[in-house]
C-alpha cells in the first residue's frame, strides 16, 4: 500500500471509531471521497459485512441496454488478460449486464455478489464506483481504502455516469473493476470516453417524439438571436446559459406553464393553471411555439426575453422529418458520430447547413452525404466552388452560382466560402437570400474551411447559410476513425490488390498528427497502394517521420490505454504538457516520466 492510501486507511479507521476525521488526515484525503464517506455513514450503509439486496432485472432501461452492449462488450475484450470487469447499471445503481471473463476478477465480483439485479447503491455498500457517481452526478475513481466497506479494498472502481443525450437525465452508470493495485487517473479518461459513445449510440436510437423536438430546437437556436429552449413533458433542451438562466425552475412545473400556453392559454391563466411561476427577475417567457405530433402537443420550444426583444420569424418555415441515418466518412468515434447525426437532422428540416472544418477533414464528403439523406439526388445537386483555380475573378463565382440556379436543382453546394473577397460574399447572400420566397427553393449546404478566421465581410454570407452550423473534427482529435479510414482509402486505392496495413503500421498511423486530416491520409495510402511489393504494407514503408511513431517498446494492454490516454490528451491540447498533465490528473513530472518510460522524447513534438 502506498503512503498516501496508508494515510487515507488511517483517516478510514479514525471515521469509522470515532465517527470524524481529524483535520491533519483530512486535509490528505480527496474531497469527493471524503463527502461520500459522509453519506454513506448517514444513511446508514452496512461497512462491516455489507449485503447488496437483489432487486430483478425490471429496472432496467432497454434503451441503455441496446445502446450500451457494443461497445462495453468492446471495451471488455480490450481489457482481457487485465483482471478486469465492467458493469453496467441502471440509474438506481442496479446491475444491468456484466463483462467479467478473467479467473482472477470473476471470484472477487461474486464474492460481494456484483452481478446482475443487485443494487450496489452508496446507503447500501457505502463508497463505491456506482452510487457514488449516481449521487456526485460526476466521475469518480475510488481505490482500496477509500472504499468504506471492508468487502471493496481490494478493488479499484472507475465509475462514470451515462446521460441522455436530449433529455440529459442520467440514464445510468458505466463501472470498471479491476484490483486495487492497478489503480491509475487515466483509467478516468478512458471510460469517461466510452461513456460518450454510448450517449452517442442513445442520440441515435432516440424516440420519434424527441427527435421531432430536437430537430425544432436546432431550426429555433439557427433562426433566432433570443435565448430559447424545447420543454416536453419528459424533455428539456438548452445550452448552457439558457440552463443557467432557468436554475432553480421546477422542470416539471415549466412543461405544465408551456403546455397551457402552447393549448392556447393566456401566460396569467397558464401560469395560475400550473400553480408555479417559473418566470422570475432575469427573465420571462415571451412565446411558446407548439410542436405537434398526430394531432398531440408533444412539447414547445420557449424563447425567453432577458434584456433586449427577440425576433418574431425564423428565417425559412421548416418542415421537421426524421432524418434518414447515413455514415459519410470511415470511423466510429462519438465525435463523428455526433457531427453527421446533428448534420443529417438539420438538412432534414430544410434549413441551409453550414460545415465547418480544417482543411482536408472531409466537409464535401459530408456535405453530399448529408443531401443524400434527404430527397436531392446527385444528379441534381450543383457543387459550386470558390477556391477553384479557374476562377480567377470572384464575380464569377456569382454568375456562376447564378446559371446553377436557373437550372433549378434540388440542392447545392457551395465550397471554400473562405476564397471569396466580401463584394463576391455580399452578392452571393443577396442572391440566397431572393430564394426564400421561391417556392421550390434548392437546399443549401455551404463549406467553410477554418484554418484563420474569416474576414469580416464574410458575416453575412455566413448568417444567410449557416441557420444550422456543424464542426467537423480535425482527424488528430479523433484517434479511433483514424485506423478505419486509412483502411477504406487502401481498399479504394488497392486496385483489386490484395494489400493490408500491419497492425504496427496502422498504430503508428493513429500516433500521428495528421495536420492535412483525411487528404494528406489519402495521399499518402495513395502513395504506398502505387509502390509497396508484396501483399503487407509495414512500418517500414512509411515515410521516417512516421516511422518514428513505431519505435516504442512493445506494450501490455493496460500500458497501451495509459499511452493512449496520454497521446489524447496531448493532442487536445496542441503538444503543451502542463495543460494535459493537468487533464488527465497527473503532474507535469509525471507526465514526463511517463513518456520517458514508454521510450518517447518528452521535448520532442510528436503531436
Amino acid at each position: 500500500m502506498t503512503t498516501s492510501m496508508k494515510v487515507v486507511d488511517a483517516a478510514r479507521g479514525h471515521l469509522l471509531a470515532d465517527g470524524v476525521v481529524p483535520d491533519r488526515l483530512a486535509r490528505r484525503v480527496r474531497g469527493d471521497v471524503l463527502q461520500s464517506w459522509k453519506r454513506s455513514l448517514m444513511s446508514g450503509a452496512e461497512l462491516a459485512n455489507p449485503t447488496l439486496t437483489f432487486k430483478g432485472e425490471h429496472h432496467a432501461r432497454a434503451a441503455l441496454r441496446l445502446a450500451a452492449d457494443p461497445v462495453l462488450t468492446r471495451l471488455a475484450t480490450e481489457l482481457s488478460g487485465l483482471d478486469a470487469g465492467v458493469l453496467l447499471c441502471d440509474h438506481e445503481a442496479v446491475v444491468v449486464r456484466r463483462w467479467a471473463s478473467d479467473a482472477g476478477i470473476l471470484p472477487m465480483m461474486d464474492r460481494i455478489h456484483s452481478d446482475v439485479g443487485f443494487c450496489i447503491s452508496e446507503e447500501t455498500i457505502g463508497t463505491n464506483g456506482v452510487g457514488s457517481v449516481i449521487e456526485s452526478g460526476q466521475a469518480i475513481q475510488i481505490s482500496g481504502p477509500e472504499h468504506l466497506a471492508e468487502a471493496l479494498q481490494g478493488f479499484t472502481c472507475v465509475g462514470v455516469p451515462v446521460h441522455h443525450p436530449i433529455t440529459r437525465r442520467l440514464e445510468g452508470v458505466i463501472t470498471m473493476n479491476c484490483r486495487a493495485t492497478s489503480g491509475n487517473p487515466l483509467l478516468t479518461p478512458l471510460m469517461t470516453s466510452t461513456a460518450q459513445e454510448v450517449e452517442s449510440r442513445l442520440l441515435a436510437q432516440a424516440t420519434t417524439s424527441e427527435r421531432l423536438l430536437l430537430d425544432e430546437y436546432l431550426v429555433a437556436i439557427g433562426s433566432r438571436r433570443a435565448p430559447v429552449a424545447a420543454v416536453g413533458q419528459d424533455i428539456f433542451i438548452a445550452g448552457p446559459k439558457v440552463t443557467d438562466l432557468l436554475e432553480g425552475v421546477d422542470r416539471a412545473a415549466l412543461w405544465e406553464y408551456v403546455r397551457a400556453v402552447a393549448m392556447g392559454a393566456s401566460d396569467g391563466a397558464a401560469a395560475r393553471g400550473a400553480g408555479v411561476a417559473v418566470e422570475s427577475e432575469r427573465f420571462r417567457i415571451a412565446r411558446c411555439k407548439p410542436v405537434e405530433r398526430d394531432g398531440r402537443i408533444i412539447g414547445a420550444i420557449v424563447e425567453l426575453e432577458v434584456d433586449r426583444p427577440a425576433p418574431t420569424t425564423s428565417r425559412r418555415p421548416a418542415p421537421t422529418a426524421t432524418p434518414k441515418s447515413t455514415s459519410p466518412l470511415p470511423g466510429k468515434s462519438a465525435a463523428l458520430l455526433s457531427v453527421v447525426s446533428h448534420a443529417t437532422r438539420l438538412a432534414a428540416t430544410g434549413v441551409p447547413v453550414l460545415i465547418e472544418g480544417e482543411a482536408g477533414v472531409g466537409k464535401l464528403a459530408l456535405a453530399r452525404a448529408v443531401l443524400a439523406s434527404t430527397d436531392a439526388a446527385p444528379e441534381r445537386t450543383a457543387v459550386v466552388d470558390a477556391a477553384a483555380g479557374w476562377i480567377e475573378d470572384p464575380s464569377r463565382f456569382v454568375s456562376l452560382l447564378r446559371r446553377e440556379l436557373e437550372l433549378e436543382p434540388q440542392a447545392v453546394v457551395l465550397r471554400h466560402l473562405e476564397a471569396l473577397t466580401p463584394e463576391a460574399a455580399a452578392a452571393t447572400s443577396a442572391l440566397l437570400e431572393s430564394l426564400e420566397e421561391r417556392p421550390g427553393a434548392p437546399r443549401v449546404v455551404a463549406t467553410l474551411t477554418t484554418n484563420g478566421v474569416p474576414a469580416a465581410g464574410l458575416r453575412r454570407l455566413i448568417d444567410t447559410v449557416g441557420v444550422g452550423r456543424v464542426t467537423l473534427p480535425p482527424l488528430r482529435d479523433r484517434a479511433e476513425d483514424v485506423a478505419p479510414t486509412a483502411i477504406a482509402l487502401l481498399e479504394r486505392h488497392r486496385g483489386g490488390r490484395p494489400l493490408h496495413f500491419a497492425s504496427a503500421t496502422l498504430r503508428c498511423l493513429m500516433r500521428a498528427p495528421w495536420p492535412g486530416n483525411v487528404r494528406q491520409m489519402d495521399a499518402l495510402v495513395r502513395g504506398l497502394a502505387s509502390t509497396v511489393i508484396g501483399p503487407v504494407i509495414g512500418p517500414d514503408a512509411l515515410p521516417l517521420d512516421l516511422q518514428g511513431n513505431a519505435r516504442k517498446r512493445d506494450l501490455s494492454a493496460i500500458e497501451e490505454l495509459e499511452l493512449g490516454a496520454i497521446l489524447s490528451a496531448l493532442r487536445q491540447h496542441n503538444g503543451n504538457k502542463v495543460a494535459a498533465a493537468a487533464a488527465i490528473g497527473i503532474s507535469r513530472s509525471t507526465l514526463y516520466r511517463k513518456l520517458q518510460a514508454y521510450r518517447l522524447d518528452p521535448d520532442k513534438q510528436y503531436f
